[in-house]
């Protein structure tokens, strides 16, 4: 039997016991001739006793065969089910009764059992192999020849003790190459940096000859041109070449009479008034020294539409809280909100121009100007472009040397090995004298004070398993012998992996296992380890067979219990029964009593209430027995 197909079921506190009973009335077609016939005592001679106890003898060692038989077939990875035994009392002596699965047999199977203590619980078994958490390797990319080798695979060793040395005379020579290339390469870069800076030279040099400018909207609005301009035209520089004006906005400057100066504030509203209608405007501005007994205000007046045109002859009126309605002394103008003259920048030539009357956005160009026809920079540009990338190359060069000469230099410095942890030494592949590649590390240092098992888990058992359930787990040492472990679930994790074997590819997820250190006890790295995580665990706990458990149409949950008998040999009925669900009968002297269930397998579920130890309960459906146990725990023993 391998290592990995073990099963462990939880120890019962206490042993059940099959009553001994006369046949009951079947629940279905399906389950009429499985019933356990009793010993009849008063009907059978003491010959024919024997020959009964002699054939269930011979029953249960068949049961017994055929459990071994199947558990040989199960699974490296399955769910476990502690539970107590059902014990039938066979002519004095107990047996372990398990029901065959193997179609075309005749065992006996059971029809009743006894509510009893015990543990139930379910788990996710499987293997692995520990590994410490932390560990550290060394000399990988190091190359030369061994010089000191200060440990033994096994050693315990502590931070910054030394544990290999290689000669760097090698790496040396290699640093001393490494610097020559970096001289060479940046003397390329200097030559290349400064064709850069003559060909930019030549560039600005040909460009000074040529002057181009542009006139450009200083703000967002309407440019109106003061003439006609057109391309090839010839202006000078400072010439007014129009206003650029806020037109979407206007303003009215007219006088009110000193008597309102007290009631006349900004932010007031006004009615402008022209030829053409009324508009509604704001108070912006107000000037109290503007005149003799009458001061001047300023509203401005939103024109989207552009109908207010500038120079329009205006009246206002202002609402005041404190004194009503407020007329102007006389009439103001209308006049943009924001203007500013246009200057052409340079005297030359129009290259381009967009036009008058039009809106312009901040910063648009509105003229283009040219003084002399644009130069023939080609053969320089030409040349700038050259000298970069001859620029570039040299500069990836001197990156490439720079790193080159780093990894060599820390090489030196990694010559001599130290450990940067407390561990012990789990691998040396290093002898003094001899040649290292770096293809390999030549010392590995682990903390076995922290280890670690990974689990490997199918999608269905990954949904179950969380961090923070304990783990009970089984080390095989190298003399044979098994060492006993606990631990907890660590982590999870949420990305699948693909596992490749045999039988094709596996999507499984890791799961990481952290083993409780045991005092006085290193745990070795690399050794085999059976764990069985808890997924849910009930102790002590009163226990049923699952095939007795009866779910009605409401979605209750019940037991057909037997009914008790009182002192005077009276029934005594239970109290908290349900209805009898359709299509089953009630076995004689059977109530169906209301249970809450717990922990539940396919084998046995836990009762909260409504049964009591010793309880007599019938099976409803033949138990499933898949997850089998080993053919130790299983073996039958004598009373």
């Amino acid at each position: 039997m391998s290592q990995n197909k073990k099963k462990f079921f939880g120890k019962h506190k206490h042993e059940q016991e099959l009553e001994q009973t006369q046949t009951l009335p079947s629940m279905s077609e399906n389950t009429a001739d499985k019933t356990v016939q009793t010993e009849d005592n008063t009907a059978l001679e003491e010959a024919s006793e024997k020959a009964d106890a002699d054939e269930k003898n011979e029953k249960a060692e068949q049961i017994a065969e055929s459990f071994r038989k199947r558990f040989n077939r199960s699974k490296c990875v399955r769910v476990i089910i502690a539970a107590g035994l059902i014990i039938l009392l066979v002519g004095g002596s107990v047996f372990a009764v398990i029901q065959s699965r193997n179609t075309g047999t005749e065992d006996t199977v059971p029809t009743t059992a006894v509510v009893t203590y015990g543990d139930i619980g379910t788990y996710i078994e499987g293997s692995g192999e520990t590994a410490a958490r932390n560990t550290e390797e060394l000399g990988l990319g190091l190359e030369g020849k061994i010089s000191q080798v200060l440990v033994s695979e096994g050693d315990a060793v502590h931070a910054g003790d030394p544990l290999v040395v290689v000669d760097p005379t090698g790496i040396r020579e290699q640093l001393t190459a490494a610097q020559a290339e970096f001289t060479a390469a940046q003397s390329e870069l200097t030559n290349a940096q400064a064709a850069i800076t003559q060909a930019q030279s030549r560039i600005a040099s040909a460009q000074s000859q040529y002057t181009h400018s542009s006139a450009t909207a200083p703000f967002s609005g309407k440019f109106i041109a003061s003439s006609t301009f057109a391309v090839g035209q010839k202006v000078s520089a400072g010439q007014t070449i129009g206003r650029m004006v806020n037109d979407s906005q206007m303003q009215l400057a007219v006088q009110f009479s000193s008597e309102y100066a007290k009631d006349i504030k900004a932010g007031q509203t006004a009615t402008i008034s022209t030829s053409a209608g009324q508009v509604s405007a704001v108070v912006s501005s107000i000037d109290s020294t503007s005149g003799k007994g009458t001061f001047l205000v300023v509203l401005t007046v939103q024109n989207p539409s552009g109908s207010l045109a500038q120079g329009t002859s205006a009246t206002a009126t202002i609402n005041s809280d404190s004194a009503g309605t407020i007329f102007s002394s006389g009439s103001g103008t209308l006049d943009y909100s924001k203007e500013q003259v246009i200057t052409a920048p340079i005297s030359g030539e129009i290259t381009a121009y967009n036009g008058s009357n039009r809106t312009y956005s901040s910063s648009a160009v509105i003229m283009s100007i040219s003084n002399v026809a644009a130069p023939d920079t080609s053969d320089a540009r030409s040349s700038l472009t050259a000298a970069q990338s001859t620029a570039a190359a040299a500069q990836a060069k001197v990156s490439e040397i720079q790193t080159r000469i780093l990894k060599l230099q820390q090489e030196i410095l990694d010559a001599t090995m130290t450990a940067s942890m407390d561990g012990v030494v789990t691998s040396l592949n290093a002898e003094e004298g001899e040649e290292t590649d770096g293809t390999e590390p030549l010392v590995v240092v682990s903390d076995l004070s922290d280890t670690v098992v990974t689990a490997e888990l199918t999608t269905d058992e990954v949904q179950s398993v969380e961090p923070g359930q304990t783990v009970t787990m089984n080390m095989y040492t190298m003399d044979g012998s098994e060492l006993p472990l606990t631990g907890v679930v660590d982590s999870v994790s949420p990305e699948p992996s693909q596992n490749t074997g045999s039988q094709g590819s596996l999507t499984t997820f890791k799961a990481i296992i952290t083993v409780d250190s045991i005092e006085g006890q290193a745990i070795s790295s690399g050794m085999m380890v059976d764990y069985k995580i808890a997924v849910a665990e009930s102790n002590g706990c009163l226990i049923v067979p699952t095939s007795a458990i009866v779910h009605t149409a409401d979605g209750s949950t019940g037991v057909f219990t037997k009914k008790l008998i009182d002192k005077d040999g009276n029934e005594i009925s239970f109290d908290d029964t349900l209805p009898i669900p359709d299509g089953m009968e009630a076995p004689e002297g059977y109530q169906l009593v209301a249970v809450e269930t717990g922990v539940s397998d396919a084998n046995n579920t836990e009762i909260f209430w409504g049964g009591d130890e010793g309880a007599t309960v019938y099976l409803n459906a033949t138990p499933n027995t898949s997850n089998a146990v080993t053919d130790e725990e299983n073996t039958a023993y004598n009373g």
